[in-house]
């Protein structure tokens, strides 16, 4: 036995090493964004909050915890760049994990590396990355949520017995519980396909839901109340009103007289109608003549006014969904339509912030290249999530037909492209990032089809976990 593991050690020494290289070297533009767009991207939203943060009066709009985490971060250097540098320091920590991981379902390590080196040289990551939005922390949670998918896939019943790894993959699903006010789809659709995986040993699964449940329970209980946070978030019928103007726009003659003076209350019929767009639901919310402020007022008349008008008319809201979700699926830019990739001013705020590079030749060599790769004819090569979904989830069909106990790591991707498909809102790449790096990071399992790893198998064809006691 010694004579065949001493050989091996250099190897696995010089793989080592590799992995280091490739990390360093997918560090290096992440820091140099950072440093030239010292503090970083910031948009109207990002200075709404870091006023929000300054005055410690927490709202819900965006999900408290995550300005919960900006006031902690900047307990220690009171600026937004303490907050970006965060971002930049997990998200290289997630892609180190990630290539350890993704070995483990049969990607060899220079192509997790080369993976992870275009992912982090892309302007898309890298503008995005240091910019100060929730979405950015629901990205990096995303990403979380893959590699320990990718952890569970070679040895489900090790993983699932081990304390340490159930307490991480409850809390990475907890926490994209917590970031987005519907990521409760992404902790039934992983648990409930792992439950449906492994349902002879269901129980196994206790655990991580226990996990998950009792940490949103925490944090939206205890913490929320020593931080005073005001829980009022956007009720459904203010949320989702895009949809009921979708059916208004194609069906005005079955809103009732009852129904009409609720949608006038609220703005003028012809608001409903000219401000509305499926592409950009943000478009009628935001119109200055559109008060939100009457639906709050009387969040259940409008909530039902949304049921009955999604029950009576479920093709059109899911066309209008559909639509919606373009900005994720379609690969190409819609002539004539908006997409929003990044901020480049600060805006002008009372906080005193302002764009000040550490870096002016950096600036302006990663200014030059936001503006050459932002151009319509060129979005869909380095913006458009639409691009590389396609290709990566036909690649976790491919795993999932040939090799089905390795791919579990897809479910990630799944997961939180369903949630994306729900909720997105507007035609911006914040609002694909998630979708945008887990399609790109999952586009390895490409590999795993169609090569054997060298892994433990974790199951039979039924999906069941078992050992493999070799």
């Amino acid at each position: 036995m010694d004579i065949i593991e001493r050989p091996l050690e250099p190897v696995q020494r010089d793989r080592s090493r590799w992995w280091w290289l490739f990390l360093v070297f997918t560090a290096v533009p992440l820091i140099i964004w950072w440093v030239a767009w010292y503090p970083g991207i910031l948009s109207i939203e990002s200075l709404t909050q870091l006023a929000e943060v300054d005055s410690a009066d927490f709202t819900n709009e965006i999900p408290a915890i995550h300005s919960i985490l900006v006031w902690l971060i900047t307990r220690i250097w009171d600026s937004p760049a303490a907050v970006t540098l965060v971002q930049v320091a997990a998200m290289v920590a997630l892609l180190g994990a990630y290539i350890r991981r993704s070995h483990g379902v049969g990607v060899p390590w220079w192509l997790g590396g080369i993976t992870i080196l275009v992912f982090g040289w892309l302007p898309a990551v890298g503008a995005t990355t240091i910019a100060l939005e929730v979405q950015v922390a629901q990205t990096l949670v995303a990403i979380w949520v893959l590699v320990e998918l990718m952890a569970l896939a070679p040895d489900s019943v090790r993983y699932l017995r081990d304390p340490w790894a159930l307490a991480r993959l409850s809390t990475a699903l907890g926490m994209a519980w917590l970031f987005d006010h519907a990521g409760l789809v992404v902790v039934v659709l992983v648990f409930g396909a792992l439950a449906l995986g492994f349902r002879r040993s269901v129980g196994l699964l206790g655990a991580p839901v226990a996990g998950a449940v009792a940490l949103f329970l925490l944090v939206q209980g205890p913490l929320y109340a020593a931080f005073s946070v005001d829980r009022a978030v956007a009720p459904l019928g203010e949320a989702y009103a895009p949809e009921v103007a979708a059916v208004y726009h194609h069906d005005a003659g079955w809103f009732s007289d009852a129904d009409l003076a609720l949608l006038a209350a609220v703005a003028d019929l012809e608001v409903w109608d000219a401000a509305y767009t499926c592409v950009d639901g943000a478009a009628l919310i935001g119109d200055r003549e559109f008060d939100t402020l009457v639906i709050r007022a009387d969040p259940g008349a409008y909530r039902g006014l949304l049921f009955r008008a999604a029950g009576s008319h479920p093709t059109t809201v899911a066309g209008h969904r559909w639509c919606a979700a373009g900005v994720l699926l379609v690969p190409g830019q819609p002539f004539g339509e908006r997409f929003s990739t990044y901020v480049y001013n600060v805006p002008p705020n009372e906080l005193g912030i302002v764009r000040d590079s550490l870096w002016v030749p950096g600036f302006n060599a990663t200014k030059a290249i936001l503006v050459r790769t932002d151009q319509p004819d060129r979005l869909w090569m380095f913006w458009r999530a639409g691009t590389i979904v396609w290709p990566a989830l036909a690649g976790i069909a491919a795993l999932a037909v040939r090799r089905r106990h390795l791919a579990w790591p897809g479910l990630a991707l799944v997961a939180f492209l369903v949630l994306a498909v729900l909720t997105v809102r507007e035609p911006s790449f914040r609002e694909s990032f998630a979708v945008y790096s887990l399609s790109l990071l999952s586009l390895p399992l490409w590999w795993s089809a169609f090569r054997e790893a060298r892994t433990r198998s974790t199951g039979p064809p039924g999906g069941e976990p078992v050992s493999d006691s070799r």
